[in-house]
């Protein structure tokens, strides 16, 4: 049950009609305007004058009380009298908006208001912007996203605005506005700091938005080409866009897309590229009243082909990538080298970039150190085996088979290492360890050389082996100040469900440090890349 209302209460006039009142009982009171002089009462005449009032004092006073009383009731405007509560007013800032063509506003309007209210104060307002529907506020301003209906160019939307007083009176003639509308242009904007640049091996990724001053939701259609391809539809609610080279030969190219972080190629063929050239990516976007934004450019790209199936990645200087390329001359793989090692060759993201580059692959050999890189497309610092490592383990989940060579430190974090690569963790211990010249690397599994470095070894660290993978190499450490643990530094698994297929093979040591014994590392590589890695 609601509270009833306080009345509004009238004027002072209930007091200057009982003074009115007593006057007419008692004559005696006359104003001072009107006597004289010599009308002047002596002491007498005042005794004598109080004794009779007195005597008339209560036979006079019950008429002037009934009266006074009938005289309040049938008064309209005296002290204690309910009065009906008025209406407040609303007014807007603005009382017309006189634009036409051109000059109509866009989708984003601030408005202002206020109100009055002549026997109270206002509470709140309420908003409509089609006399229906009212938005409760306690605001006055405020700003208005207005949408402009499907394949229309312009519209005019009535704004109403009513004010609600303190007895929730509610302003009956609200304010209003007629704001003329002109649907404004919507925007494409490829994001250069997150799409790939300069030569790229067959995939890169792009960021994008379509956004309207109307609002983003009235972004409808998007649309990308290469080149002078063909035009094709993308969804507006895919930012990342991450292009695939199709197999084939020739300097002209088609490619697939793959949404997001995706697990498939899209059936749609982007023609118009070019193969080792510069290629523009061109994104445009239209609204519901079917106009397009101006098109946006992407920096240029240039696609290579892969010619291999073994896609070597360095994290390692130059000296370091030399000595494995040499190792790997002998072989009978077909290669292709990505340099990660030079900043600008970092993929735009690890995954999805690096890892359908990495799809283009049967096999990958990479090698790296500790050292923390920064990933350019979150800003966070980690290893290069641990950036890339969501991305490998997609891979191998594919079928790809990895080699691996690295080193740990003892302040190394491998929480991102674990489950994507054969490893569980690396042996902690006080101390430290050593490899000399007339120790070495022994295989656990016949058929492999043994490796031996060309000089003192410091700063190795053994590894765990995961569950699911085998021992491969130990090291024959000398142990120095107390240090003690297992010497297990190369493991390796198989691919699930087959104990016969190596798919992976891990070491904890860099193996062109141990490249004492001629012919043992090159010996090494082709036995896991070109032997084991043959299924």
């Amino acid at each position: 049950m609601g509270v009833l209302p306080q009345p509004k209460w009238c004027c002072n006039a209930k007091r200057i009609r009982t003074r009115q009142v007593q006057k007419e009982a008692n004559p005696r009171m006359e104003s001072k305007k009107q006597r004289t002089a010599t009308d002047a009462p002596t002491g007498a005449d005042r005794i004598q004058a109080l004794r009779a009032w007195g005597k008339t004092a209560a036979a006079s006073l019950l008429p002037s009380v009934v009266l006074l009383t009938a005289w309040m009731g049938a008064a309209s405007c005296e002290r204690g009298t309910p009065v009906d509560n008025k209406a407040p007013e609303t007014h807007l800032a603005l009382d017309t908006i006189a634009l036409q063509g051109e000059n109509r506003l866009n989708s984003v309007v601030r408005m202002s208001w206020y109100g009055t209210d002549q026997d109270g104060y206002i509470t709140r307002y309420e908003v409509s912007l089609d006399g229906e529907i009212w938005k409760s506020t306690v605001r006055q301003d405020s700003s208005f996203t207005l949408s402009i209906p499907a394949g229309q160019d312009t519209a005019d939307v009535v704004l109403r605005v009513r004010a609600i007083d303190d007895d929730g009176a509610t302003d009956p003639t609200p304010a209003r506005l007629r704001l003329p509308l002109k649907n404004a242009q919507p925007v494409a904007e490829i994001d250069p700091e997150g799409q790939t640049a300069g030569t790229t091996l067959g995939v890169a990724t792009y960021k994008w938005r379509g956004s309207d001053p109307d609002g983003d939701e009235t972004v409808v259609q998007a649309e990308a080409r290469f080149n002078n391809g063909t035009w094709f539809t993308i969804p507006v609610n895919q930012p990342i866009l991450t292009f695939v080279l199709d197999a084939g030969t020739g300097a002209n190219a088609t490619a697939r897309v793959v949404y997001g972080n995706n697990n498939t190629l899209e059936s749609t063929v982007f023609d118009g590229l070019e193969v080792d050239e510069p290629n523009l990516l061109y994104i445009r976007v239209k609204d519901v009243a079917n106009r397009w934004s101006a098109v946006d450019t992407a920096l240029p790209v240039v696609f290579s082909r892969p010619t291999g199936d073994l896609l070597v990645v360095s994290g390692s200087p130059s000296t370091t990538a030399n000595t494995y390329l040499t190792a790997l001359t002998g072989t009978s793989l077909d290669i292709d080298f990505w340099d990660l090692n030079v900043a600008a060759n970092l993929p735009a993201y690890w995954n999805p970039t690096f890892r359908w580059i990495a799809q283009q692959y049967d096999k990958l050999f990479v090698f790296s150190g500790p050292t923390p890189v920064l990933d350019p497309s979150t800003g966070q610092t980690g290893t290069l085996l641990g950036l890339m490592g969501p991305a490998l383990q997609r891979y191998t989940q594919n079928g790809g088979k990895l080699l691996v060579t690295t080193s740990f430190n003892s302040t190394l974090d491998l929480t991102p290492y674990i489950g994507t690569y054969p490893v569980d963790g690396m042996v902690s211990s006080v101390g430290q360890v050593r490899l000399v010249q007339d120790s070495a690397l022994v295989p656990l599994v016949p058929g492999y050389p043994s490796l031996k470095p060309e000089s003192i070894l410091i700063g190795l660290t053994p590894l765990v082996p995961a569950a699911d993978a085998q021992p491969f190499y130990r090291a024959q450490l000398t142990k120095l100040n107390g240090w003690s643990g297992t010497n297990v530094v190369g493991v390796r698994r198989f691919a699930p469900g087959q104990p016969t297929k190596v798919q992976q093979v891990f070491f904890s040591v860099e193996l062109f440090k141990l490249n004492g014994v001629p012919g043992a590392l090159p010996g090494l590589l082709q036995s896991i890349l070109v032997d084991d890695f043959n299924w």
